[in-house]
């Protein structure tokens, strides 16, 4: 699984890259530290998944990042995360596939993963 992390946070990007390098299968292919260019940057890198953080969303309006990465011939699972949890409603409702707490342990974003891996290959 190929996978983009987005995140303003230097120390939440260097925390996902540990957590994720020794995940087998998962590979992280490219990492930002901004919203502006993103989806372009999504269609080069071939991501399979996107790891936004809702910070650097907010750059942005995060429904027009969201669509503007929905446009791309293909477009990578988007798993949003934040510390508030009513952003949960708004990502979802602006095509997140999923939405992750920043107040969970790291360790409950290996599942969705999984969880996402699974459906890509059942189609």
């Amino acid at each position: 699984m190929r996978i983009f992390i987005a995140s303003s946070d230097r120390m939440l990007r260097l925390g996902l890259l540990l957590l994720l390098e020794s995940e087998p299968g998962i590979t992280v292919i490219g990492v930002s530290d901004r919203a502006e260019g993103l989806a372009t940057v999504l269609g080069v890198s071939k991501s399979e998944v996107l790891l936004l953080d809702y910070e650097i969303a907010k750059q942005m309006l995060t429904v027009d990042l969201i669509a503007d990465i929905h446009r791309l011939e293909k477009s990578p699972k988007i798993i949003v995360f934040s510390i508030d949890s009513q952003v949960e409603g708004v990502a979802i409702t602006a095509g997140a596939h999923a939405f992750i707490s920043k107040t969970l342990p790291p360790d409950n974003l290996l599942p969705i993963l999984r969880d996402l891996l699974v459906s890509e290959k059942s189609l």
